[in-house]
Parts: structure tokens; sequence; C-alpha cells
């Protein structure tokens, strides 16, 4: 029988698994609440750089985890 869900075996695998919920949970309604302010970081709101940081670390923790599988699967 197929497993429903897949944990990640080794130590980076749960790594990534860590960040990604982190960053998940970084862009829930709790979170947003706290940094929805009437403030201008760099002449944008304060949400808009929110949710780009947000993007730009999920692309990056999908960049790593790439990087692992394909050395994983060199081995």
């Amino acid at each position: 029988m197929r497993r429903l869900i897949v944990l990640p075996t080794s130590r980076a695998g749960w790594g990534l698994l860590v960040a990604f919920v982190a960053l998940v949970l970084a862009g829930t309604w709790p979170v947003i609440g706290w940094v929805n302010r009437a403030t201008l970081v760099m002449g944008l709101p304060l949400m808009v750089v929110w949710s780009y940081l947000i993007i730009f670390a999920c692309v990056a923790v999908m960049l790593v985890g790439n990087h692992i599988v394909e050395r994983d699967d060199h081995e």
C-alpha cells in the first residue's frame, strides 16, 4: 500500500521541510496582521515588502531542495 505522506529521510530533507512550513506559516493571517502597518520601506508598503520576502525565500528553499535532490541522484 502506498503512503499518503512521504517523510524526509535525511537531516537536509527535514531542514527543508521545516523551512518550507515556516515560510507557509509566515504567509498566513496572524503574521500578516503583525506586518500590516502603514509603514513604507524603500517606498513600498510593509505588506508588499513582506510578500516579496516570502516569495523570494520560497524560491531559495526550492532551489536548495533541487540542489539536494540532484546531488542525491548522482550518488
